[in-house]
C-alpha cells in the first residue's frame, strides 16, 4: 500500500472508476459464497436455517448490499463507516464471531485481488489499484467489527446501568420503567412490557418502554390477542403462558417461523419483532409475580450465549427487589396507569378527612387527610387503586398536592368555625430524598402559621435506617414545626425503639390486626393492650385506626389507647360536611362494659393486674374481690343463666383459692373460650363497605369511596 493513499480520495475515485470493468466481474456467486462462509459456524447456521424465504432474503440483502457497494468509486467515507458498523451490529445480533468476519474477508480479499490481475494499467497504478481495494475492505472490516463490539459494550454498559438501578432508592415503578428504558435503547431492541395477570389470566401491560408502545398495546387489543397464562387458550400456549407457569425463561428466535406463535406473526410483522424472549419474574415465596418480555427487531437475537448473563442479572437483579414488596400490588392495564397520572397531573384531587377522637371524651383530636382522585361526578378513585400506577414523580406530585389542599382546607374549616389539625402522609422515600423537604419548605412559606396543625405520618412498611435519619433529615423535618407519626405500626418493641430514636410524638396501630378482633379476640385485643403499653413507656401516644363497631372502641379505650378512627366514628367527609359533623358521645367505664369486646378487655386488664400483684395475697385478695367488669356485662345482658354465666360462676368461686390453682387456670380457660365463642357469635360486622361501580362517562376509571375501613 502507498503512503499518504486515500483509499475514499480523489486519486481512489479515478482508479477505481478506471477498473469498474474488472471490478464488475466480481459476481453474484461470490457475494453469496462470503456470505455462506461467514454462516457456516453453529449458532448463526442455526438461526439462518429458522427463517422463513422473505426473512432469509431480508437478512442478507443489506450486508451483501454493503459489501457490493464497498469499492464504488462515490462512496463516502463516512456514509460507508456508518453502514459498516450498522452491518456489524447486524452480525453481533446473529452472534457472529469477529474471527469469522476476519476469515471470510481475508477469503474475499484473495478473490477480489486476483479478479483485477488481469487489468491493463502502468504497474505503478496496478500497485495503487490494489492497495485502495484492499484499504476499502479493511475499511469495511473496521467499521464492522467496531460496530460489534459497540453492541458489546452497550450491552454491559446495560448491565452496569440496571445494577446502579438497583442499589438506588426508587420506587418498583421507576425501576422498572428505567430498566425496560436501558434496555430498549439497545441496538436493534424494538419494545419492552412488564406484565401481570389479572384475574381472567389475561396480561395486563401495565408498563410499556421503547418504540411503538401504543401501537403495540393498541394492535393486541383490537385483535384479541393480549398474552394468557391459561394453558387452556391459545393466547397462554405461546412464550408468556410458558414462562409463567414453567417459572422458567422462553425464548423465540425467529417469530416468525414459530408455530406457537402464529396467532401473533401478523402483529409482529407490522411493528417489527423478529425474536422475543419472556422472562419470568418470582416474588421471596418463588410464586410468580410479573412478565418481562422484551421484542428484537433481528432473529436470534436472544439466543446467543453472551446475553444469557444480561437476561440473567436482569432478573435475579428486579426479583430482589420484588421479594421486599411489602403488600401485593394491583394490577392495573397501561391505559388505566396512564388515565390516574394524566388526572393527577391536572390536578384532579381531592382531599377527605376522618376525624380522630380521644377515646376518654369523644373529643376531636384531629383529622386525618386522605387522597382520592376526583372524577367531577361524585365519585373518587382511592389510593389503594391508583397508588399503583406511581412511580417517584407522582409520589412527589401527590404529596405536594395533597398537603397544600390539606393547608388550604384546614383555613376554610377555621373559617366556618372548626379548628383542627391534620395528619398527612409522608412517603418514606422522603428520608432518603430531600425533593420532598423542599416541597413541604415551599408550601410552608405559603402557610407560616400552620407547621404545628400539621403531623406527617410515615408507613411502617418503609425501610427508614433511623441513625441516618435521626442524624441527617430529621432534624431539618423537626426543624418545619411539624409533628411526627408512625402509620400502621405492625411489629412490636423493636418498632418501638426505633420510633423513639426518630422521635415520632405518635403511632398507629394497624388497622389490619384490629379488624380482626370478631374472629380472633384474643390476638387482636392482646396487641392492641402490649403495644399501646410498650408505647406509653417510652412516651408515645397511641391510636388505634379501624375501629368499626361499639365492642372495638369500648376494648381500645378500656386498654388504654388515646384516640380512635374508624367507621364506628365517622367515615372520611369532605371539609363541608366536617363543619357539619358532630362528635360522638363516648363513655367508656372499665367497671361497666356495655359490649362483649369491652368486657373481654376488661378480663384482660383484671388478668394483668393479677399477674403484677404475684404471690402477695393481700393484693390478688383485693383485686378478685372487686367486681369484675365481665360480671356486669353478663348481669346486664341477661347471660347469667348461660353456659357462659356458669363458667363465670365457676371462675368467681375458684379465686377463693388464688389464682396459682390448677381449679382457677382451668376455670379461666374455659371461660375465655366461652367468651370467645360468645363474641364470634354476637358477631362485631363492620360498617358496610361500598361496591366498586364504574362510571363509563369518565375520563378516569373510578370507584365510589370504598376504602377498607380505616384505610389510609
Amino acid at each position: 500500500m502507498k503512503e499518504g493513499l486515500d483509499p475514499f480520495g480523489p486519486q481512489a475515485h479515478h482508479l477505481l472508476g478506471m477498473a469498474q470493468q474488472h471490478l464488475s466481474a466480481i459476481n453474484e456467486d461470490l457475494l453469496c459464497a462470503f456470505y455462506r462462509g461467514l454462516f457456516r459456524h453453529a449458532g448463526p447456521k442455526d438461526v439462518i436455517a429458522l427463517l422463513a424465504p422473505e426473512q432469509f432474503a431480508e437478512t442478507q440483502a443489506r450486508p451483501l448490499a454493503q459489501l457490493r457497494h464497498a469499492l464504488d468509486p462515490d462512496l463516502d467515507r463516512a456514509a460507508h463507516e456508518r453502514e459498516a458498523a450498522h452491518i456489524g451490529h447486524i452480525y453481533g445480533f446473529l452472534d457472529v464471531k469477529t474471527s469469522w468476519l476476519v476469515d471470510s474477508y481475508a477469503l474475499y480479499l484473495e478473490r477480489v485481488l486476483q479478479n483485477l490481475g488481469p487489468w491493463i494499467g502502468a504497474p505503478e497504478d496496478r500497485a495503487r489499484m490494489r492497495s485502495v481495494v484492499t484499504m476499502r475492505l479493511m475499511s469495511s472490516l473496521s467499521a464492522q467489527v467496531r460496530g460489534r463490539e459497540l453492541l458489546a459494550r452497550a450491552e454491559q454498559d446495560a448491565i452496569s446501568q440496571i445494577s446502579g438501578l438497583l442499589q438506588g432508592a426508587l420506587t418498583l415503578n421507576d425501576l422498572i420503567r428505567q430498566a425496560l428504558n436501558t434496555l430498549t435503547d439497545l441496538p436493534g431492541m424494538v419494545t419492552g412490557v412488564f406484565a401481570r395477570p389479572d384475574s381472567r389470566g389475561d396480561l395486563q401491560h401495565e408498563i410499556v418502554a421503547g418504540k411503538n408502545t401504543e401501537r403495540h398495546i393498541a394492535s393486541l387489543v383490537n385483535a384479541h390477542i393480549v398474552p394468557s397464562i391459561r394453558d387452556d387458550d391459545a393466547r397462554g400456549r405461546g412464550p408468556a403462558g410458558r414462562a409463567w407457569r414453567s417459572n422458567e425463561v422462553q425464548q423465540i428466535v425467529s417469530i416468525g417461523s414459530d408455530p406457537t406463535l402464529a396467532i401473533w406473526r401478523e402483529h409482529a410483522r407490522q411493528l417489527g419483532y423478529a425474536s422475543v424472549t419472556v422472562i419470568p419474574l418470582a416474588d421471596g415465596t418463588g410464586c410468580p409475580y410479573a412478565l418481562l418480555t422484551l421484542y428484537h427487531g433481528w432473529p436470534g437475537y436472544f439466543a446467543a450465549p453472551q446475553r444469557a448473563n444480561l437476561l440473567k442479572q436482569v432478573r435475579a437483579g428486579l426479583e430482589a427487589v420484588i421479594a421486599h414488596e411489602a403488600t401485593p400490588r394491583r394490577v392495573l392495564s397501561y391505559s388505566t396507569r396512564s388515565a390516574y397520572r394524566e388526572a393527577l397531573g391536572r390536578g384532579d384531587l381531592v382531599m377527605l378527612y376522618q376525624p380522630v377522637v380521644d377515646l376518654r371524651t369523644g373529643a376531636l383530636v384531629k383529622v386525618e387527610a386522605l387522597a382520592r382522585l376526583n372524577g367531577h361526578d361524585g365519585t373518587y378513585v382511592s389510593p389503594a387503586d391508583f397508588l399503583p400506577a406511581f412511580g417517584g414523580h407522582e409520589l412527589r406530585q401527590l404529596f405536594a398536592l395533597g398537603l397544600r389542599r390539606t393547608l388550604l382546607d384546614l383555613r376554610d374549616l377555621r373559617a366556618a368555625g372548626l379548628t383542627t389539625s391534620a395528619a398527612v402522609n409522608l412517603p418514606t422515600q422522603a428520608f432518603a430524598d430531600m425533593e420532598y423537604l423542599r416541597i413541604a419548605r415551599e408550601i410552608f412559606q405559603e402557610f407560616p402559621t400552620e407547621p404545628e396543625r400539621i403531623t406527617l405520618e410515615l408507613l411502617e412498611t418503609g425501610e427508614i435506617d433511623a441513625k441516618q435519619a435521626c442524624a441527617q433529615l430529621l432534624p431539618l423535618w423537626k426543624a418545619l414545626g411539624v409533628k411526627l407519626a408512625q402509620d400502621d405500626l405492625g411489629s412490636g418493641y423493636s418498632s418501638l425503639v426505633r420510633m423513639e430514636q426518630l422521635g415520632v410524638d405518635d403511632v398507629k396501630i394497624d388497622h389490619g390486626l384490629v379488624r380482626t378482633a370478631a374472629q380472633s379476640p384474643h390476638k387482636a385485643l392482646h396487641f392492641i393492650y402490649n403495644l399501646t403499653h410498650l408505647a406509653h413507656d417510652v412516651g408515645i401516644r397511641v391510636t388505634v385506626e379501624g375501629l368499626e363497631s361499639e365492642g372495638l372502641i369500648e376494648a381500645a379505650g378500656v386498654l388504654g389507647a388515646d384516640f380512635g378512627q374508624g367507621y364506628a366514628i365517622a367515615r372520611p367527609m369532605t371539609w363541608r360536611d366536617l363543619v357539619r359533623w358532630r362528635r360522638p358521645r363516648l363513655a367508656i367505664d372499665p367497671h361497666r362494659p356495655r359490649t362483649a369486646l369491652g368486657a373481654y378487655a376488661t378480663m384482660i386488664m383484671r388478668d394483668t393486674l393479677i399477674g403484677l400483684a404475684g404471690p402477695r395475697t393481700e393484693f390478688w385478695k383485693a383485686i378478685l374481690g372487686e367486681a369484675s367488669g365481665l360480671g356486669h356485662y353478663l348481669r346486664t345482658q341477661n347471660l347469667d343463666n348461660t353456659a357462659l354465666g356458669h363458667a363465670h360462676a365457676r371462675l368467681q368461686r375458684c379465686a377463693h383459692g388464688g389464682p396459682d390453682t390448677a381449679l382457677y387456670r382451668e376455670a379461666h380457660r374455659a371461660l375465655e373460650q366461652l367468651l370467645r365463642d360468645h363474641i364470634r357469635e354476637q358477631g362485631s360486622d363492620p360498617a358496610p363497605i361500598e361496591k366498586p361501580s364504574v362510571n363509563a362517562n369518565s375520563k378516569v376509571p373510578e370507584l365510589i369511596v370504598s376504602e377498607a375501613p380505616g384505610a389510609p
